[in-house]
C-alpha cells in the first residue's frame, strides 16, 4: 500500500479519490479534518487532500477538506498573496555629508551638530 503523501506536492489541493486510485487503495467514505468526527462521512470524490510540511517528518502531514473548507483555504491563500502583506521594510539610514557617519533616524548628525 502506497502512502498518498508520497504522490503529491506540498500545499497543493488534490482530489482524494484520484489519489486513492493511484495508490491502489479503496475507501468508501472519509471525514473532513475540519468538520471533525461529528460530521457525516463523505465519498472520497467530494474531498481534497493537502500535504503540509511538518518538522520531524520527511513525508509531512496531510489533511482532508470538504468543498466548504477547501474554498475557505483558497480564500486564505489568496489573501496571503495580496500586495502589502509583506513585512515592513527596514528604515533607510542617511549618511552625514560632512563626516560620513551614519545619522540616527531622528535626523541631524550628532558629530557635526
Amino acid at each position: 500500500m502506497t502512502d498518498v503523501r508520497d504522490l503529491i506536492d506540498y500545499d497543493t489541493p488534490h482530489n482524494y479519490a484520484e489519489l486513492l486510485e493511484r495508490a491502489g487503495t479503496a475507501r468508501d467514505a472519509a471525514r473532513c479534518t475540519l468538520c471533525g468526527l461529528g460530521s457525516d462521512p463523505l465519498p472520497p470524490a467530494r474531498l481534497s487532500v493537502i500535504k503540509y510540511r511538518q518538522s520531524g517528518s520527511e513525508r509531512g502531514s496531510s489533511r482532508l477538506y470538504c468543498e466548504v473548507h477547501l474554498a475557505a483555504w483558497r480564500d486564505d491563500a489568496r489573501s496571503s498573496r495580496r500586495p502589502g502583506r509583506r513585512g515592513a521594510e527596514p528604515p533607510s539610514h542617511q549618511i552625514c555629508p560632512t563626516c560620513f557617519m551614519q545619522m540616527p533616524l531622528t535626523g541631524g548628525c550628532p558629530q557635526c551638530d
